[in-house]
Formats: structure tokens, sequence, C-alpha cells
């Protein structure tokens, strides 16, 4: 009698250790721990352009031999212009135009007198320039000149 208790019981008792194994029984692991992201990579560095020396007498609104114009974008306001938009100079002038962007990327393009300067947002450059043809010449930006942003230069 012992005896048919017995194979039952070790039936059942097989059967749970199979079970055990077969899910995973024991200890549940740890959880792992996160890693920390790595950080992202840092900026581009953007140097500074130094104006190259110009020669010859400053234009009218000019400071010295530089010419200070700002491809403008106020805040998202949706008017786009040159500040100035009109300049004057004079046949055989050379100018150092100093451009700078206030947050968007813009041209300063002159296709009469063959000048195509892209400034980013939020960047300066400058070029300097010499006036060796009389006229008045559109001045645009190539993204915004839909949008208004547009002038001239007259050189006299």
């Amino acid at each position: 009698m012992v005896r048919r208790r017995f194979i039952p019981m070790a039936v059942v008792i097989s059967i749970v250790s199979i079970l055990l194994v077969a899910c995973g029984g024991g200890t549940t692991p740890a959880p792992a721990t996160p890693q920390p992201a790595s950080p992202p990579p840092p900026p581009p560095a953007v140097a500074p352009v130094a104006p190259s020396a110009p020669t010859g007498p400053a234009p009218s609104g000019a400071s010295g031999s530089q010419f200070e114009v700002t491809l403008a974008d106020p805040g998202g306001s949706g008017t786009y212009s040159f500040d100035p938009k009109d300049m004057t100079f004079d046949v055989g002038e050379t100018v150092t135009l100093a451009l700078s962007s206030e947050s968007e990327f813009h041209t300063f393009t002159v296709d009469g007198l063959g000048i195509d300067e892209s400034v980013g947002g939020d960047e300066s450059t400058s070029l300097t320039f010499t006036f060796d043809t009389a006229g008045t010449f559109e001045l645009l930006c190539i993204p915004h000149e839909a949008l208004g942003m547009v002038g001239t230069i007259t050189v006299k």
C-alpha cells in the first residue's frame, strides 16, 4: 500500500519540479542598470570673419571704410529687409560690406555686379568689393525676394 501512494506522490513531485525549472523558478534576476546616455556632440566652432583691409574712400553712411548691412528678419514677424535698403557708392570705390543676419539664412545678391554672398542665421561675414560699373542695381535675398527683401545699390 505504501508503494501505491509513493508512485503518485513521486509523479506529482516530478511534475512540480519540471514546471519550476521550465518556468525559471528560483530567484528573480536583478534589473539591468540603465547606462547614462552619451552627451551630444558639441556644436561646430564658428570662427569670426575679419574684414579685409579696403582701399579708397568710404561711402556716405559708412563707418570708416566698412559699411554695415543687417539682413533683417525681426523675431518671426514675416518682415524681411536689408538695413540699409538702398546704398550709394562712387565708381572705383572699394568698400568692405559687413553683413550680419539676424536669425535666418539670407543672401546678399546683386546679379548685375556679380555679388552673391550667403549668410547663415545668427552669423556675420564680410566682403570687400570695388564698384567699377556705374548704374542702379537690384539687391535681393534669393530665398526672401518674394517676401519683399529687396533693395538697390547705386554706383555713380
